[in-house]
């Protein structure tokens, strides 16, 4: 069954991303370092694509991250995506010593079509680790502090490491006379601070930011009762001792859904916009391949990499 094209069928829908890790590996283990490198890169990716996307909340475990968001384009979500996957692939694999491919299979981009849905996906991410066992309560996670920033104001703060620069300073000083070289250019002279802001989500979005924290609050108890922790969990100390390289004895993976949404009347709407966008977009390819002239892609997807913008063009 081919993969399904990328389709925003209005602009700044929210979405919910899931990345998993290959073979459902903890390649995705929190630690003081891993925080401020996930951090680093999405909010790089963030600089790079300021304005067009819009960041509500994350969440997680050792083995896959949840990322709700919403995108002015397609081709803007399609190309943070690449970025922020792309990035964390290169900096958690230097980090934990991992060659290779880094996630499972292409990034599962979801369209939540209400804000009702929207606020039970916010559950379900703030839930992650009390589900898994992981620690008792939510605020409990080691890894990047998503909750205690909506609920607190806590900064995002973390390190991108500009990897370009740091090749080009390593062959400027290797070009250098052996006696006259110096200290070898290392990871540490490359790095900047990145902060990534989190943007309230469009039904608070108008409340005080007061009003906000306390609205994620709710979400924070409803995730609690809604997916309570077992009777012993692994506890903070222990997710930090984990193998990044080791993987669960069994993983549990239902299908995921088209859509999020909370009537059958919106994902019928939703499934015939698609359909539409779908043979337009296969037509307009028919007339590309043909060498027809201004063919018209539907602005709902992503055009061709050679039709396709530069970015930030």
């Amino acid at each position: 069954m081919p993969r399904p094209l990328r389709f925003v069928a209005q602009p700044w829908t929210p979405f919910e991303l899931t990345w998993r890790c290959i073979q459902g590996r903890f390649l995705m283990r929190p630690g003081p370092e891993a925080n401020r490198r996930i951090v680093g890169v999405i909010g790089q990716a963030m600089r790079l694509y300021a304005g067009d996307v819009r960041l509500y909340f994350a969440g997680g475990t050792c083995n896959h991250i949840h990322v709700v968001g919403a995108f002015r384009d397609a081709e803007a979500k399609a190309r943070w995506v690449c970025h922020v996957r792309t990035n964390l692939s290169k900096e958690l694999g230097a980090l934990y010593d991992w060659r290779g491919c880094h996630w499972e299979g292409r990034s599962s981009d979801i369209a939540i079509l209400d804000e009702a849905t929207l606020f039970e996906r916010l559950v379900y991410l703030a839930g992650q680790a009390t589900k898994a066992g992981l620690v008792r309560r939510a605020a409990d996670w080691p890894g990047v502090p998503w909750i205690q920033a909506v609920t607190e104001g806590r900064p995002l703060v973390g390190v991108w490491y500009d990897r370009t620069r740091l090749h080009r300073l390593r062959m400027a000083w290797a070009a250098r006379p052996t006696g006259r070289r110096g200290r070898r250019p290392a990871l540490a002279d490359v790095a900047e601070t990145r902060v990534v802001e989190l943007t309230p989500p469009p039904m608070w979005a108008e409340s005080s930011e007061g009003e906000q924290r306390a609205r994620w609050r709710e979400v924070i108890e409803v995730a609690e009762a809604r997916y309570p922790a077992p009777g012993r969990v692994l506890g903070p100390a222990g997710v930090l001792r984990a193998d990044p390289h080791a993987r669960p004895e069994r993983s549990k993976r239902s299908p995921a859904p088209a859509v999020h949404a909370s009537s059958r009347a919106q994902r019928v709407a939703w499934w015939e916009a698609y359909r539409a966008f779908v043979g337009a977009y296969r037509a307009a390819m028919q007339a590309l391949r043909a060498g027809i002239e201004g063919c018209g892609f539907p602005p709902e997807g992503c055009r061709p990499v050679r039709m396709a913008p530069a970015p930030g063009g």
